[in-house]
């Protein structure tokens, strides 16, 4: 009987210790979301603007600058939080926007790469891959998956509402149009400011 009842407290304890995971979890994304979204989304504005006035596509280089500012306000932010212990749930969290940093910083050199390859080699034509929507169904569904390990439905069907919302207006545009580049304000609103805010105040109640 103690050996059960030993049994049972057990997994009480881990499942209690899990839940208070991911409500710190929850509780410390709202900020970095909102955050992130914000700069998403002044950033896609920004490039739309210098796009549409030069007809330089070259302006989207500025994504890097905006995940180094980022980077650095996640940094700053991330020392005032709550400490959130060792587990699973905050391991896959990391490792899902890791490999989404990677597979999208990876793909846009590799397509830079061929670019010049095909210049080079005087080849006519441009790379036929759509970016914009490439990088927008890995946010998206890097997004859905981060609410679904959070237990935040919202976080999920925001990510997945916004990912539709984004792919159908990105559709709908001309070919090399400046305007696809709005697809990430959609999702910086939808995606990552809305469901931050919905989290800030799940987590005050």
């Amino acid at each position: 009987m103690e050996n059960n009842f030993s049994a049972e407290n057990s997994l009480r304890l881990i499942s209690e210790t899990i839940e208070r995971s991911r409500r710190t979890m929850a509780k410390n994304s709202g900020k970095p979301m909102i955050l992130w979204g914000t700069l998403v989304a002044v950033t896609s504005v920004i490039i739309y603007f210098l796009w549409s006035k030069t007809g330089s596509p070259m302006w989207n280089l500025l994504w890097f600058a905006m995940s180094a500012i980022g980077a650095v306000c996640s940094y700053k932010m991330g020392r005032n939080h709550e400490k959130v212990p060792a587990s699973e749930i905050n391991r896959i969290l990391g490792k899902v926007w890791m490999w989404f940093g990677i597979f999208a910083t990876g793909f846009y050199a590799v397509l830079w790469i061929v670019a010049c390859i095909r210049y080079a080699a005087h080849m006519d034509g441009v790379v036929g891959v759509d970016m914009t929507m490439i990088i927008l169904m890995m946010m998206g569904l890097c997004g859905a998956i981060s609410g679904s390990v959070m237990n935040q439905k919202a976080v999920s069907a925001s990510s997945v509402t916004a990912t539709a919302l984004a792919v159908i207006y990105l559709l709908l545009l001309p070919d090399g149009s400046p305007a696809q580049i709005l697809t990430f304000l959609i999702l910086g609103v939808f995606a990552l400011i809305i469901p931050g805010v919905i989290l800030q105040h799940k987590t005050r109640a």
